[in-house]
């Protein structure tokens, strides 16, 4: 198991093609889905190649947007936090029978349509594992440090 900043990600921000404290490009929408099988390869592209080989969690629940990005500099550590000060919440994770949520991903939505194939994988973050019963899931982002990535 791994928490990992996907490389494709750390290109676009570098790039400019993203940003963090906003929707990271016009329409375009940062989103968390439920994953259940741990996802360890930085290199993927799109969140379909991310997820391929049935990844995702297959109960019922719809990806949620991320809410209250933020930027935090902290010079005392060298490094920058992309935050998100609203924690994210799921609602109606529903059992799939089979397996469960053991990860998030999170991962940009371009133009706001739920399609893997043109989002792109930001961060994948492992979780204690759960079985989806119809309830919500709140994620609670970290405080400490304050940030859901880190960049040094």
């Amino acid at each position: 198991m791994a928490n990992i900043v996907y490389n494709i990600f750390k290109q676009k921000l570098s790039l400019g093609d993203y940003k963090w404290d906003d929707a990271p490009l016009v329409g375009g929408k940062y989103k968390v889905m439920l994953i259940k099988v741990a996802l360890t390869d930085p290199d993927p592209t799109t969140v379909a190649t991310a997820i391929s080989g049935s990844k995702e969690y297959a109960g019922s629940y719809t990806p949620t947007d991320v809410t209250g990005l933020g930027v935090t500099i902290d010079n005392v550590n060298d490094r920058v936090l992309l935050d998100a000060t609203v924690n994210t919440t799921v609602s109606s994770v529903g059992a799939d029978g089979v397996s469960q949520v053991v990860g998030v991903l999170l991962f940009v939505d371009p133009d706001d349509s739920d399609t893997d194939a043109s989002s792109v994988p930001v961060a994948h973050f492992d979780i204690t594992a759960f079985l989806g019963n119809g309830s919500d899931v709140t994620f609670v982002w970290s405080s400490s440090p304050a940030a859901l990535v880190t960049l040094t």
